[in-house]
């Protein structure tokens, strides 16, 4: 399966959303931080796990046109932290880990990339990056 062409990073939904109000909570928040992102064809990964997504991003070289893939799960969308996995394309591809909605506008930064935001989401109970301490 081919990828589809994005110009900003990809966005991909794997779950049904009824009555989409998580969904669209979610992408309000990202556009209210300022977070880049094109949104995948929304029904083309539905009911897909993860890494089933990061693999075929990775197979098809989505990593030659981004570094980052942004994923949205069930979890994401059942909690109120909408934690999104975000999986790393080129540094250590296939390293995924979960970042709450609202700092995603600030990822990856000049001072903290990839790892260092998925080595300190790995130290936290629920495994979510909300932010350095």
């Amino acid at each position: 399966m081919e990828f589809p062409e994005t110009r900003r990073t990809p966005l991909v939904r794997t779950c049904t959303d009824t009555g989409e109000g998580p969904w669209n909570e979610l992408l309000g928040i990202l556009r209210a931080t300022g977070t880049s992102f094109d949104v995948v064809l929304e029904d083309l990964f539905t009911d897909w796990p993860v890494e089933r997504v990061v693999t075929s991003a990775l197979e098809d070289g989505l990593a030659g046109r981004h570094p980052l893939l942004l994923v949205v799960d069930e979890r994401a969308l059942a909690d109120h932290d909408f934690p999104v996995v975000a999986a790393d394309l080129r540094g250590e591809p296939g390293r995924t880990f979960r970042i709450a909605a609202a700092v995603l506008s600030g990822f990856p930064s000049p001072r903290a990339g990839f790892a260092d935001h998925a080595d300190h989401a790995e130290l936290q109970p629920d495994r979510t990056f909300r932010g350095f301490c």
